[in-house]
């Protein structure tokens, strides 16, 4: 069975749970795949051909290192196109930072001054891999602890325009949004209305932990109250986009994501009905 296109509430697939989902084929309608973490080996060709045949996949990188300076690693960029034509994801996506500089790897995301020379120095990178692989990608948003006094424009601007000079996709993780509005003040409501968001393909909801009063962006908690609230809102603008709950760090069982899944399942639903009761 061949299945194709990602929608509705989506879940990561982690090592972990591969037994649950290959056995038990649980009704998911896709999952996303950190696919950095096998391109070097990893998850073996006849366990992810068992779950493509039932799921359709989502590629989502962080190691791609896309605003960095620095020539982009052939070894990496090879592997990963090879994933891409063999699997064939219904999406692909990356971070909009860079991961390391000087040959140093920080095993951070590290964000870029929002300048209109960076916009164009991302973009021209993003065009480079979405060349090699001949198709179009998503970049993500980042959850940030800092702000760079280089900056000219608000992320939302900076982040529209490398879409625009890309012409790529945007992967919006609404936690990432809240953590920067509870640490940095930014509003997310303003950060909405800024993004170009019929560029938006997938959404992204996490947990976060508290440190000294400043929120971390750990993946290892439940959504919180407040994310929720700003996910059934953003719906009602733009319902029907494939959303993954993504769950990184203290990993619970399945059953438990299942419930954080059926959740946002049920949201979408409703932002559906109320669209169709509108129209």
């Amino acid at each position: 069975m061949t299945v194709r296109g990602c929608h509705g509430a989506g879940l990561g697939l982690r090592t972990p749970h591969l037994r649950d989902v290959i056995r038990d084929q649980p009704d998911v309608p896709w999952f996303e795949v950190h696919i950095c973490n096998y391109l070097g080996g990893g998850l073996s060709h006849a366990l992810f051909e068992q779950i493509q045949e039932r799921y359709p996949l989502s590629f989502h990188g962080v190691n791609l290192n896309l605003a960095g300076v620095e020539p982009f690693d052939p070894d990496y960029l090879k592997r990963l196109k090879q994933r891409v034509d063999r699997y064939n994801p219904v999406m692909v996506s990356e971070h909009a930072c860079f991961t390391s500089h000087q040959g140093h790897l920080f095993h951070d995301l590290l964000p870029v001054p929002f300048t209109e020379a960076a916009v164009l120095h991302l973009a021209a990178r993003i065009r480079q891999v979405q060349d090699l692989l001949g198709r179009q990608i998503m970049i993500e948003n980042l959850s940030r602890y800092f702000v760079y006094e280089e900056s000219e424009l608000t992320e939302g601007q900076f982040m529209a325009a490398v879409c625009s000079e890309a012409d790529c996709g945007l992967l919006l993780d609404l936690n990432n949004a809240y953590v920067n509005q509870r640490n940095l003040g930014e509003s997310v409501e303003d950060l909405l209305k800024e993004l170009p968001l019929d560029r938006v393909g997938e959404i992204h909801l996490a947990g976060f932990a508290e440190q000294d009063g400043v929120l971390i962006d750990t993946h290892g908690s439940a959504i919180c109250n407040e994310v929720w609230d700003i996910f059934e809102q953003f719906v009602q603008l733009r319902p029907n986009i494939p959303t993954l709950i993504e769950r990184d760090n203290n990993l619970p069982d399945f059953s438990s994501l299942e419930l954080e899944r059926s959740k946002a399942q049920q949201i979408l639903d409703q932002a559906s009905q109320d669209q169709r009761a509108v129209l």
